[in-house]
């Protein structure tokens, strides 16, 4: 699948949350596009299966073009979890996210997931991370404890 027909079905199914189904035209503005871009792309993942696309009655996604769109809306979550962890603001976070998904392999993927789930796990006690955030802000080690083995 294309980084263009990801991007499609990734709004599609957003935008389609709400009522069921979305107009061409609030996919246009969504992405900035022209209509006729729009239609082109429709008719493409149309005759892939991710969605149903009738002229003047709207889109539905797929049951097979909504579970790839929560794979996309997945990693791009997970994606923009990961850099703001690391200080980075949410815009920028999530105008990267919205590269990366497109091309990260699932290995490394897996693994970031993993790491932001580790994270989380933390919330209670966060200290390392907070000794982390330090580090960015100022460039030293702080001092710490040493973990026991």
């Amino acid at each position: 699948m294309s980084e263009k027909e990801e991007d499609y079905l990734k709004v599609i199914y957003e935008l389609s949350k709400n009522k069921g189904y979305v107009r061409s035209i609030e996919i246009s503005e969504s992405l900035n596009v022209k209509p006729a871009s729009v239609t082109d792309m429709l008719k493409k993942l149309q005759d892939k299966g991710y969605i149903k696309y009738e002229k003047y009655r709207g889109i539905v996604i797929t049951e097979s073009g909504e579970r790839i769109a929560r794979k996309i809306v997945h990693r791009w979550e997970i994606i923009r979890q990961f850099f703001e962890i690391f200080g980075v603001n949410e815009e920028n976070a999530e105008s990267i996210a919205n590269k990366v998904e497109h091309y990260i392999d699932d290995d490394s993927f897996e693994r970031i997931e993993k790491f932001v789930k580790f994270v989380d796990s933390f919330k209670e006690n966060p200290k390392w991370l907070e000794h982390f955030q330090e580090f960015i802000k100022s460039g030293k080690l702080p001092d710490c404890d040493k973990i026991q083995k």
